[in-house]
């Protein structure tokens, strides 16, 4: 389901109907099916595309403030480990020990300085009883929007 879901799809698809179903000389004779198939894919997508609601258009007057910290919430998925934990942001945090190699949703409260842990159950997907919070503070730190390595440019003779 979601993002990954659409990924995870299309790969299973690209294998079922262009690796597993032909026998490709080079890599040029597979990128050449391969092609075909994108170049069908998209066309079916065309013909389904009108049933989706359409993008709201970026604003071209959008200014950003690199210095400002972000707000708002960031959403995770994460698979607890053995022992009822995940690793999300460079931290491990200890969620329950009683919910093993489960569905967690994590949100990431930026204005709150807290994450929160919730189970994620299949046969209840919009009952998210919450597990626990934790203190969270994103890391301060300056923005530079001038690239960090600049490599000398060798002129081709």
């Amino acid at each position: 389901m979601g993002f990954q879901g659409v990924i995870e799809n299309f790969n299973g698809l690209w294998q079922k109907k262009v690796w597993a179903r032909f026998h490709h000389e080079n890599l040029p004779a597979l990128s050449k099916t391969a092609g075909r198939f994108t170049s069908a894919y998209r066309k079916h997508l065309a013909r389904t595309h009108h049933r989706h609601t359409s993008r709201r258009p970026f604003p071209k007057e959008l200014v950003l403030d690199w210095q400002k910290p972000p707000s708002g919430l960031v959403i995770y998925l994460r698979r607890t480990d053995e022992q009822g934990r995940v690793k999300i942001l460079g931290h491990v945090f200890a969620v329950e020990a009683l919910w093993q190699h489960r569905l967690v949703r994590c949100e990431v409260d930026l204005d709150k300085h807290q994450i929160r842990f919730l189970r994620l159950r299949r046969r209840e997907p919009n009952d998210q009883p919450l597990i626990k919070t934790a203190d969270y503070h994103l890391p301060q730190r300056k923005f530079s929007t001038r690239p960090r390595h600049q490599h000398p440019v060798t002129p081709i003779r």
